[in-house]
């Protein structure tokens, strides 16, 4: 855990910090390796586990002693918000024509604060793998899903986010400007590109799912990689991929 990850709640930063570490091992973790993955003391995360053991946050691996993996209620409450979202049963056909269409991996992105979740994905074959797994988050201006979202969004939301990301703080006023228009630039077209910004040699082209109200509730993108995605070879791609949003779109209230 960074210094940059505290707050002034120790107890929940301990808490995330040992959702994270469970998260990402292959195996049941033991409390002395939670300890030293998260920097925790032990005493400390003793009586942090035993709290979240509680909640059902984590549970005893069954079969290994004093082993530690996710909890009950975590599955139980990603599979609420998961359900909850009306769009998500009418993503995968159209989907499916999308990956069809273009051989290309698709996915359907949602934005959660100031960023976007990514909420499933229809893998084309044979596509190279890269980390953009269900569940992972990104910045909103570094995702072309994000930028999608962004773009449709009023002039006033989309300063808002810049001010609450630092993104205009004079330290990074320098990039100020080419996020400014990319985001216009993706306002103009109805659909957003990433080169690069969130993995090396993985390009994605995004266009917006709008409610009835013209609002922006999610996005639909494709991603390629192991080739030099430009923004020419988008603009093919994103004819596809902007009808792919506007059908789900027509789902959606």
């Amino acid at each position: 855990m960074t210094e940059q990850d505290k707050t002034a709640a120790p107890a929940i930063d301990a808490s995330v910090a040992i959702l994270e570490v469970l998260s990402a091992a292959s195996w049941p973790l033991q409390l002395s390796e939670i300890c030293d993955r998260t920097g925790l003391a032990q005493a400390s995360a003793h009586r942090i586990v035993n709290a979240m053991l509680h909640h059902r946050l984590i549970a005893l691996a069954p079969g290994r002693r004093k082993t530690y993996v996710l909890g009950s209620r975590l599955f139980q409450l990603s599979s609420a918000i998961y359900a909850r979202q009306p769009f998500v049963p009418h993503f995968y056909p159209i989907a499916e024509i999308l990956k069809n269409e273009i051989h290309r991996s698709i996915f359907l992105s949602l934005p959660v604060g100031n960023q976007v979740v990514i909420l499933a994905r229809l893998d084309a074959p044979a596509s190279q793998t890269f980390s953009a797994y269900v569940g992972r988050t990104m910045p909103m201006h570094l995702s072309a899903s994000g930028k999608a979202i962004l773009a449709a969004r009023p002039l006033e939301a989309q300063l808002s986010y810049l001010r609450d990301e630092g993104l205009a703080a004079p330290g990074v006023a320098a990039e100020l400007p080419a996020l400014v228009s990319d985001l216009q630039r993706s306002a103009r077209l109805g659909y957003a590109i990433s080169l690069n910004e969130i993995q090396q040699d993985v390009g994605c082209v995004a266009a917006p799912v709008v409610n009835g109200r013209g609002e922006p509730v999610a996005a639909i993108s494709a991603c390629f990689t192991g080739e030099a995605l430009t923004v020419q070879s988008a603009r093919v791609y994103s004819k596809n991929v902007v009808q792919a949003a506007r059908q789900l779109s027509s789902h959606i209230l």
